[in-house]
C-alpha cells in the first residue's frame, strides 16, 4: 500500500510517517499548489523529521514546502501540522471522487474519468467496553482517547488496553454522525439550502461521573501537546492558548480555537465555565474541571438557501437569503441530500457507490446498527443506559482504502486502487467518453435584438445575454485517442439547439435529437463544448420533477423571461433566492411548453394530497434534486435523487435538467453511479482504425469519417422542431448554413511552393522613424520599403483601439514629458519583429504589433496590444489590452487571456514577491514590456508560464501535457495570421503587408513573406507527420520544428484547413499584385 518509487503526494492524499506508522495525516500544501498557499500563524507546527534550517524557515515566511516536501496535517489537534520530505511518507491513500479525470502517470497520453469509486474502512470506536472472556459481561464505559492527567486532576490513569478496531468496512454503509452537519445541502419547506454553519451545545462527563452543560461550549479546551522540543510554532492567538502542569513535571498546551469538539474527545475546561458544585467532591475538595464529551447537540443550523422547488404546490415560500434555523425544527422535517445513500437491494439495482465525502478522522455511524452488530464480531452496540443516556454508538475512520473504476479515453474500462492514479486536470478542449460536444464549423452566431421588457426582474444580466449560438451539429463523444487528438463521436440527428448568452444558457424547449447509430472520428480541435451543453458526472442538478400537479402549471396570464433557460448556477452570480425564483418560474414557463414535457410529464389533477405541500411537518418532495451519476456514451444521463426515503436512480432528458448547482465552497457528499457506463443494447463503435504514421491521412480508405469544411449536407432549420421556430424570437439566422458533412483529408496540392529554404530572406530588422501620413491596405500588394518599428502618425487613432474612450491627458499633465521620453527610447532600441504605433492627436495611446519569435509555436503570428498612459504614468505602468483572435476557443498563453488581459508583473497584473519585476516609476520603460512580452510570454513552451509550473519546467515534468499546449497554441496562432490579413488591423496595415505578401514587382526584395513561410512550414509539419510514426514523436534528432517533435494527427487535419485558408489569401493577394 506503500507509494512507488518516484511517487508525488497530492492535497488531500492519506500518508503516515515511516518512522511511526501510527502517526497519519492528509497532505495540506505540496510545492506545486500555488493557490492553496495561505499563511501558517494559526497553526500548531510541529517536527517530526529531520529539515535543514533554511528549508524550514523559508517555509514559514512564504508558506511554500521546497521541493520534495509536503505540508501535512496529522489527524488529532495534539498531532499538528509538520513539513516533511516525501520519502518520509508512505502514502495510504488517494481518495479520488467521483466524475475526477486521472492518469495512471503523469505523462502518460491517455486519461480516464472515475465512473465508481468505492472505500473500505479501519474504524474505531470513541466509547468501548472490554467484554470478560469468561462471563460473558461487560465491564464499564471507556473510551478510545487517552488523556494525559493534569496536577489536581482526579481523574484515573489511562489503562494500556488496546481500543477494539474494525476492518474492511464499506464506506457505503456509514453516514455521519450528526443529523445535519456543515456541507450539508437540505431540502426544507420545497427550498434547497446549503449548511454554512451549525451552533453545538456540549454534555460532558466530569471525572466524577457527573453529566454536565458547561456555560459556554466555546470555551471548551482541546489539549495540545506536551513535548516542548518538537514544537516548531504555535498558533499566533495566544489568549486562546493555556499552559497545564502535568503530574509527570512536563506542561501542556491546550486552545479554545479547535472549530468544534466531538463526541468521545477529552477536553479542559475553566472553572467557572461550570458551577462550583459540579467540581466539588464530598470532602469538599474542589478538582480541575475536565472530562469527555458525551454529545453535541446542535443548537441553530445556519443555511444559506440556494433556490426554490418552483414546481411545489401551494403558494411559493419565500424567505431571506440566509436562515438561522432552529435544530428543532429542521430534524424530522427537513431532508438531508444524502446522495451516498443507495437505492434498494435487489439483482436489477447497481451497487456502484461513491465512497469519498468521508474521509480520515470523520465520526461516523452505521446506517443500520442491527446489521452492522451481525456482520461484525468487533462491532459492539451500546445501549443508552449504559452510556449516561447519550447514544455513544459512534466511530473514528482510523484509515481508508480507495478503489476506483475508471472509464477510460479509448473506451476500456478497469478497476484500480487509488493510490495508483494520479489526479489530472485536463486543458479546456479535452474531452472523455460520454461528452457533449459541438463541431465548431456547424455553429452559428447571432445577435437578438435586445428589448428592456424581456427581463425586467434580471436587470444585472448584461446585453450579452442576447448573443446567441445556434449549433447544428451535436454528438456524444465515444472515444478518444489522445496522442493523435482525435475523438470517435455519435451524432444526433436534427438537433435543435440554441445557446444563450455566449453558449452559457440553453434555450428551453431545444432538442438534441435523437442519437445515429454511425461514429464517425473528428479532429479534437474542431470539437467544442459550450457551458450551456455541458453536464458532467457528479454535478448536482435541480430536475423537472416525473409528476407535477396541475395547480403548479403557470397560467396564460404568466409571461416567461426570454433570457431564461438550463445554466450553471454560478453564471447567474450574485443571485438572490428570490432572483432565483423568479428565473426558475419563469424558465418553468418556457418548458411546460415544450414538446418534450408534454410527452415525458405526468401531470397530477387529483384534489392536492398532504404529501404536495410546503409546510412544517409536512413530507418534503425530494424529486427536485439530484446528483448525475452517469453519463453514458448512448446519450443517456442517469441522475440519483436526493432523498433518503425514496433513493433511486433515474434515466432523464438532456432536456430535463433545470439547472446545474455549482456553488464555490460548497462539497456535497459524493454518489454512487448505477451500472457500467458502457452498458448499453447495441455496440457503440462501428469501426476501428490505424492511426500510426498518418495512415488516415493518404491510404484513401474511410472517406466518410472525417470532419471537414468540405461536403456540407444542408440542414432546413424551419423543418428542424426546436423552440426557436416556435417562439417566433427574431433571430436573424442564416437560412443558407449548412452543416459539415465528411470527407478524406489529403496532403495539400499546392502550384507554387520554394524547393530551397534560402529563397526565403530574413525577417526584417529596424527601421529609422519616420512619420506616416496613410495606411496601406495588405490585401493589396506590399509596400516597397520596411515600414519604420516606430512611427507617429497623423490624423485620429483608430475606433477600434480598447482604450479611445479614455481621456487623453491634459496638455500641462506631468505624464507627457515622460512618454516623450518613453518614445525616444521606442524609436531606436525597439528589437526586431516588434512595431508601435501612436497617433499625434493622442499620444497617449500606443498599438503595438509583436510578430512571434521563431521556434516557438508563435512563430510568424501578428499579437496586437493597445496601450494607454493615464494621468497618473509613470507612477502606475500603462494599461494593456491584448487582442485575441481565438473566437472564445481558449487562450493561446496563460499570460494573454482571452478577455484582453496581459498578465504580467511589470504591468501589475501579476503579484510578485520580487521588486524587481514590478513597475518602477524611475527604472521601467515600455520597452522593457514589450521585450518582456517578446522574451518572456511568447516562449518555446509556453504551458510552464502557468503559475507555479517554472518548477515543472526545471525537470521537465507534465511534459505530455505541455506539447499539447504548445501544439493547440501553434494551430490558434495560425488563425491570427489569417485575421490579420483579412481584417486589416487599423495603423498597422502597411506593417502587415511588408511582413507577409510578396511583392510582385520587385520578386527579389527583402521582404520577410511570412505568410509564404507559414504556409511552407506547415506543409512540411503535415508531410513529416505522413511520413514518421508516433513513436518518433521521443526522438529529438527526428523532431520536425524546435518546439514540437512531430504533429498529431488531429492538428494535421486542422493545420490543413488552415494552410488552405492561408493559400487562398496568398493567391487573391498575388492576382490583385499582378493586376
Amino acid at each position: 500500500m506503500g507509494s512507488k518509487p518516484g511517487q508525488k503526494f497530492g492535497v488531500e492524499d492519506t500518508c503516515r510517517l515511516k518512522s511511526d506508522p501510527a502517526l497519519l495525516g492528509h497532505v495540506c500544501r505540496t510545492h506545486y499548489d500555488v493557490e492553496s498557499q495561505d499563511h501558517l500563524h494559526d497553526l500548531l507546527i510541529r517536527s517530526y523529521t529531520s529539515v535543514p534550517e533554511q528549508d524550514l524557515m523559508d517555509f514559514l515566511e512564504t508558506g511554500v514546502p521546497p521541493k520534495g516536501y509536503v505540508f501535512v496535517g496529522f489527524l488529532e489537534p495534539s498531532q499538528g501540522s509538520s513539513l516533511i520530505h516525501e520519502d518520509d511518507l508512505e502514502l495510504v491513500d488517494r481518495a479520488l471522487e467521483l466524475g475526477e479525470t486521472v492518469k495512471r502517470h503523469l505523462d502518460d497520453t491517455m486519461s480516464g474519468t472515475v465512473v465508481s469509486t468505492s472505500a473500505k474502512c479501519c474504524l474505531e470506536p470513541i466509547a468501548f467496553r472490554n467484554r470478560d472472556p469468561n462471563t460473558g459481561e461487560y465491564g464499564s464505559l471507556k473510551f478510545a482517547d487517552k488523556p494525559r492527567p493534569r496536577v489536581c486532576s482526579v481523574h484515573p490513569e489511562p489503562d494500556d488496553g488496546e481500543t477494539p478496531r474494525l476492518y474492511n468496512v464499506p464506506l457505503s454503509e456509514l453516514t455521519n454522525y450528526e443529523e445535519f452537519s456543515e456541507g450539508d445541502y437540505i431540502i426544507y419547506r420545497q427550498k434547497l439550502g446549503y449548511v454554512h454553519a451549525v451552533d453545538r451545545d456540549a454534555v460532558l462527563l466530569l471525572p466524577n461521573q457527573k453529566v454536565v452543560l458547561p456555560h459556554e461550549p466555546a470555551q471548551l479546551e482541546v489539549p495540545l501537546c506536551s513535548d516542548s522540543s518538537k514544537v516548531v510554532s504555535l498558533p499566533d492567538h495566544f489568549e486562546a492558548i493555556n499552559t497545564h502542569r502535568l503530574k509527570d513535571g512536563e506542561f501542556m498546551w491546550s486552545t479554545t480555537e479547535a472549530d468544534f469538539v466531538f463526541p468521545g474527545q477529552f477536553v479542559f475546561t475553566p472553572s467557572k465555565n461550570l458551577d462550583r458544585k459540579d467540581i466539588t467532591l464530598a470532602n469538599g475538595q474542589q478538582f480541575v474541571p475536565e472530562g469527555y464529551v458525551l454529545a453535541t447537540p446542535p443548537e441553530n443550523v445556519h443555511v444559506d438557501w440556494v433556490c426554490p422547488n418552483v414546481f411545489a404546490t401551494g403558494m411559493p415560500y419565500t424567505s431571506d437569503d440566509s436562515e438561522s434555523l432552529l435544530a428543532s425544527d429542521l430534524i424530522g422535517n427537513a431532508v438531508k441530500c444524502d446522495f451516498g445513500n443507495l437505492p434498494g437491494q435487489g439483482p436489477r439495482v447497481s451497487q456502484v457507490k461513491s465512497d469519498t465525502w468521508l474521509r480520515a478522522n470523520d465520526k461516523v455511524r452505521f446506517r443500520d446498527t442491527r446489521a452492522a452488530a451481525e456482520k461484525y464480531a468487533a462491532y459492539q452496540h451500546i445501549p443508552p443506559d449504559q452510556s449516561y443516556g447519550y447514544d455513544l454508538n459512534i466511530l473514528r475512520i482510523v484509515s481508508t482504502e480507495t478503489e476506483v473504476t475508471v472509464q477510460w479515453q479509448d473506451g476500456t474500462t478497469t478497476t484500480e486502487k487509488g493510490i495508483n492514479l494520479h489526479r489530472f486536470l485536463g486543458p479546456e478542449d479535452e474531452v472523455w467518453p460520454g461528452n457533449i460536444v459541438a463541431l465548431k464549423d456547424a455553429t452559428e452566431r447571432v445577435q437578438r435584438p435586445y428589448h428592456q421588457t424581456d427581463n425586467p426582474r434580471l436587470t444585472a444580466m448584461s446585453a450579452e445575454l442576447w448573443d446567441t449560438v445556434l449549433v447544428r451539429k451535436v454528438g456524444v463523444v465515444q472515444a478518444v485517442d489522445s496522442r493523435e487528438r482525435i475523438a470517435s463521436v455519435r451524432w444526433f440527428n436534427g438537433p435543435g439547439v440554441e445557446l444563450l448568452s455566449q453558449g452559457n444558457i440553453l434555450r428551453p424547449g431545444s432538442s438534441l435529437g435523437e442519437l445515429g447509430r454511425e461514429s464517425t472520428h473528428v479532429s479534437l480541435y474542431e470539437l467544442t463544448t459550450y457551458p450551456g451543453l455541458s453536464r458532467l458526472i457528479s454535478d448536482t442538478v435541480l430536475i423537472v420533477p416525473e409528476t407535477v400537479h396541475q395547480s403548479t402549471m403557470p397560467g396564460p396570464q404568466e409571461e416567461s423571461i426570454e433570457a431564461t433557460g438550463p445554466c450553471t448556477l454560478s453564471f447567474l452570480a450574485p443571485v438572490t433566492l428570490f432572483k432565483a425564483f423568479v428565473y426558475l418560474r419563469s424558465m418553468k414557463h418556457a418548458i411546460v411548453n415544450s414538446e418534450w414535457f408534454r410527452n415525458t410529464t405526468r401531470i397530477e389533477t387529483s384534489p392536492i394530497p398532504t404529501q404536495f405541500g410546503n409546510g412544517t411537518g409536512v413530507k418534503e418532495l425530494t424529486d427536485f434534486v439530484g446528483k448525475i451519476i452517469s453519463m453514458d456514451v448512448d446519450g443517456t444521463i442517469t441522475v440519483r435523487l436526493a432523498g433518503i426515503d425514496n433513493c433511486r436512480d433515474i434515466r432523464v432528458p438532456f432536456e430535463r435538467i433545470m439547472m446545474i448547482i455549482d456553488e464555490e465552497d460548497t462539497v456535497p457528499p459524493g454518489a454512487p453511479t448505477p451500472g457500467h457506463p458502457l452498458d448499453i443494447d447495441e455496440p457503440w463503435i462501428t469501426e476501428t482504425y490505424e492511426y500510426e504514421g498518418g495512415v488516415r491521412l493518404d491510404d484513401g480508405s474511410g472517406d466518410d469519417d472525417w470532419m471537414t469544411e468540405d461536403g456540407y449536407e444542408e440542414i432546413d432549420w424551419e423543418e428542424t422542431p426546436n423552440v426557436a421556430n416556435e417562439t417566433g424570437d427574431g433571430v436573424d439566422r442564416n437560412e443558407n448554413f449548412t452543416t459539415p458533412g465528411v470527407s478524406e483529408i489529403a496532403p495539400p496540392d499546392h502550384e507554387e511552393d520554394l524547393t530551397h529554404e534560402e529563397a526565403l530572406p530574413p525577417a526584417a530588422g529596424e527601421q529609422p522613424t519616420q512619420r506616416e501620413e496613410g495606411a496601406h491596405d495588405p490585401s493589396g500588394s506590399a509596400p516597397s520599403s520596411c515600414p519604420p518599428s516606430f512611427a507617429l502618425l497623423e490624423g485620429s487613432p483608430p475606433s477600434d483601439h480598447h482604450f479611445i474612450s479614455q481621456n487623453a491627458p491634459s496638455a500641462f499633465s506631468k505624464c507627457l514629458k515622460r512618454i516623450r521620453k518613453e518614445f525616444g527610447i521606442l524609436s531606436s532600441s525597439l528589437p526586431p519583429g516588434i512595431f508601435v504605433r501612436t497617433w499625434e492627436s493622442r499620444i497617449d495611446l500606443l498599438r503595438v504589433l509583436i510578430i512571434g519569435p521563431q521556434g516557438t509555436p508563435y512563430e510568424h503570428a501578428p499579437f496586437v496590444i493597445d496601450f494607454h498612459f493615464s494621468d497618473d504614468f509613470p507612477t502606475q505602468p500603462p494599461a494593456a489590452f491584448f487582442h485575441s483572435w481565438t473566437n472564445g476557443q481558449g487562450m493561446i498563453n496563460p499570460n494573454l487571456y482571452e478577455d484582453g488581459k496581459v498578465c504580467l508583473s511589470v504591468l501589475g497584473t501579476w503579484p510578485t514577491e520580487n521588486p524587481e519585476e514590478t513597475w518602477s516609476p524611475v527604472n521601467s520603460t515600455v520597452l522593457q514590456i514589450l521585450v518582456s512580452i517578446m522574451g518572456l510570454v511568447l516562449v518555446k513552451t509556453p504551458f510552464y508560464n502557468e503559475p507555479g509550473y517554472e518548477s515543472l519546467a526545471a525537470e521537465n515534468d507534465r511534459r505530455v501535457e505541455s506539447s499539447q499546449y504548445t501544439e493547440k497554441a501553434f494551430l490558434l496562432t495560425r488563425r491570427f495570421i489569417q485575421h490579420a490579413l483579412e481584417h486589416p488591423v487599423a495603423g498597422l496595415e502597411d506593417i502587415i503587408a511588408w511582413n507577409y505578401l510578396a511583392d510582385s514587382e520587385q520578386p527579389d526584395s527583402e521582404h520577410p513573406r511570412l505568410l509564404r513561410r507559414a504556409i511552407k512550414e506547415a506543409l512540411d509539419m503535415i508531410e513529416h507527420h505522413n511520413s514518421t510514426s508516433s513513436g518518433d514523436a521521443s526522438d529529438a534528432t527526428q523532431a520536425v520544428s524546435p518546439f514540437v517533435s512531430r504533429l498529431s494527427l488531429g492538428a494535421v487535419v486542422m493545420l490543413r484547413k488552415h494552410v488552405t485558408a492561408l493559400e487562398k489569401i496568398e493567391a487573391a493577394a498575388t492576382a490583385r499584385s499582378r493586376s
